[in-house]
């Protein structure tokens, strides 16, 4: 049984990182129950591919350029605030949510 969703943004990954009972990643995605969860994979999406926005990766360079203004900035706040609004909802308590994203 999975005890712990933990929020982190990663390039080029997917938001949420699943660990079991002894503190081991078991895998990057929704929880089982939430598989076919398409609003919750929207929104965490929506961060994902925002974030990735703050990166070059052209096949030559790759290298974190950071956020490009405020107005990003306030999106992805906005949108994690969201996705973690509809993750806590449907969470009602089953798992710990740990949120290592830092603004």
């Amino acid at each position: 049984m999975i005890k712990k969703i933990r929020l982190l943004l990663e390039y080029n990954t997917y938001c949420l990182w699943l660990y079991d009972e002894n503190d081991e990643i078991v895998d990057n995605d929704n929880p089982p129950e939430w598989d076919d969860d398409k609003e919750l994979t929207d929104a965490f999406m929506a961060v994902s591919n925002l974030y990735d926005t703050f990166f070059v990766d052209n096949g030559k360079e790759f290298r974190y350029c950071g956020c490009p203004n405020e107005k990003t900035r306030a999106e992805l706040e906005a949108r994690i605030k969201a996705a973690v609004a509809i993750l806590q909802q449907k969470n009602n308590g089953k798992y710990i949510i740990q949120n290592d994203i830092a603004f």
